[in-house]
């Protein structure tokens, strides 16, 4: 089916499955999660998964978002004070706000710069305010269900629109016939009255 053939309301179906995808794609399945209470402590911990390592390692970093500490680069305290990558390669948080939730991904590296392993540990705050996130899905899942509604009301309004143009011939056609029908009923009136004038001459 071509794109010009298709329906405003199967576009809008088609578009809504495509979000779904992409936002079940987004998704993923963290290799540990821990949770916490906004403003209290957390710990990311590291150190049994490294220590079970038979590789050598070189470096420990953690990313999130705009966030990024290393071991080897003496990168060990982020940008906002809360939290600090300690010796054994765990990150520690002394105060956890809502910002510092989502997914941090651990990687190991060798002397070389390869990468020996890589975990996903996410962290989820408790309370407090919805993420920026969350608010985000809300907001794209409403902005759908609005523009699918706005195309069904389309929908229906241009189906009534064809049904009216559709009944006025219909309807002007029925007048033209009761006219017509009228006009000749009138005719063959005026035809007999003037055959009876006519038989009234001859009988006299």
């Amino acid at each position: 089916m071509g794109l010009s053939r298709q329906t405003p309301l199967q576009m809008a179906a088609m578009l809504v499955l495509f979000q779904l995808v992409v936002m079940k794609s987004e998704a993923f399945s963290p290799d540990i999660t821990v949770s916490t209470n906004g403003d209290r402590t957390a710990l990311l911990s590291a150190g049994l998964m490294i220590g079970r390592m038979k590789q050598r390692w070189d470096d420990v970093r953690w990313t999130h978002r705009h966030l990024v500490v290393s071991l080897k680069k003496n990168m060990t305290r982020c940008h906002h004070g809360r939290c600090e990558l300690l010796s054994d390669g765990s990150l520690r948080f002394s105060r956890v706000h809502t910002e510092d939730l989502g997914n941090y991904s651990l990687e190991v590296f060798d002397e070389d710069g390869t990468l020996l392993m890589k975990r996903d540990v996410f962290l989820r705050v408790e309370g407090g305010e919805t993420s920026s996130s969350s608010v985000g899905v809300l907001i794209c899942c409403l902005l759908l269900l609005f523009l699918l509604l706005f195309t069904i009301i389309i929908l229906l309004l241009r189906r009534r629109i064809q049904r009216t143009n559709t009944a006025g011939p219909m309807e002007e056609n029925v007048y033209v016939m009761m006219h017509s029908h009228h006009g000749n009923k009138k005719k063959d009136d005026g035809e007999e009255k003037q055959e009876k004038g006519e038989d009234s001459v001859y009988g006299t």
